[in-house]
């Protein structure tokens, strides 16, 4: 098991060195000059070609581009992640400000579509096909085919300005949570609740749980007893990956909301061409991805042994 893990770590720290050098090549390839930039905004249209090409020259900005990547690599290592071009302040500072926003928002979302797909995909296997299963049916195909931006203003038109009921924006209370919640919980719990309904399906065509019903218990026990463990690998390793998925969802999410999170500065940094804190939030993202997916992987191989056994093969 210790091998496994050690394993599985120094793979998740070559996944995170190798996404971070196609990003940081990406973004130093995009249109723009970084030096010009801030010339322009220090000295406005007076700025002339010395005073970009000094900028240039104590940036960095002419030396090759590995050289550029390792440096800003281990720079980042450190936790000095530069200063952003567009508020002048470190991006470590702005994100020490912001994490705890999108982390609010990724973990009251992740727990309604947790807690939502398993109520959608039980229910929709207990009916088996009859109405309930149907209209389960139907709202997951829609929840998994509609947009963020249209759900966020569906559910700001409805409950914010006709009922008057939570507030649009700001997070001035619980209240001001349920919608980015909503929002950004509804296309994973589509999802998930159509794995949850499927695997639980197939699950009860095995034989464990025809001796379930030879023992005298009834469907509905039969799913919670015996179906549902069975779907616990399957489903775990797809709410990992919907769960990753959800911090793209933030971008819109924070923006319409106005959520002074980690994805609203993205847009920010976007906006603005500031490509340092593009740079950041790009590798932020990273880092949670991979690690978020390592610790699916680590929690199926504390459920199933059998995944310990193949992983140590």
């Amino acid at each position: 098991m210790k091998s496994v893990l050690i394993k599985r770590f120094l793979l998740a720290c070559f996944l995170i060195v190798a996404a971070s050098a196609l990003t940081f090549a990406l973004v130093a390839a995009a249109p723009g000059n970084v030096a010009a930039l801030i010339a322009e905004r220090a000295a406005g249209p007076g700025a002339d070609a010395e005073m970009i090409r000094k900028i240039g020259d104590e940036l960095g900005l002419y030396d090759p581009l590995p050289l550029r990547y390792a440096r800003w690599l281990a720079s980042a290592a450190t936790g000095d992640l530069g200063v952003s071009l567009r508020t002048g302040k470190p991006v470590a500072e702005e994100f020490a400000a912001r994490i705890p926003m999108t982390a609010a928002l990724l973990g009251g979302g992740g727990l309604i579509a947790f807690l939502l797909s398993l109520t959608l995909g039980i229910a929709g296997a207990a009916s088996n096909g009859r109405l309930a299963d149907r209209v389960i049916h139907g709202f997951s195909l829609v929840g998994a085919s509609t947009p963020n931006f249209f759900v966020a203003a569906l559910l700001v038109i409805v409950f914010s300005v006709t009922l008057g009921w939570l507030p649009t924006f700001g997070t001035s209370g619980f209240q001001s949570w349920l919608l980015p919640w909503a929002t950004i919980a509804l296309f994973p719990a589509s999802v998930l609740s159509r794995v949850v309904r499927v695997n639980l399906q197939e699950a009860m065509s095995r034989p464990f749980a025809t001796t379930g019903f030879a023992k005298g218990y009834t469907r509905s026990s039969v799913l919670l007893r015996e179906a549902l463990p069975n779907i616990a690998i399957p489903y775990l390793t797809t709410f990992g990956a919907q769960f990753t998925l959800m911090i793209i969802g933030s971008i819109v999410v924070e923006t319409v909301f106005a959520l002074r999170g980690v994805g609203a500065f993205f847009i920010d940094a976007i906006r603005f061409r500031d490509f340092v804190g593009m740079q950041s939030t790009l590798l932020l993202f990273i880092i949670f991805f991979v690690m978020t997916n390592l610790l699916v992987d680590i929690i199926c191989m504390l459920v199933d042994p059998r995944i310990r056994r193949a992983r140590s093969a």
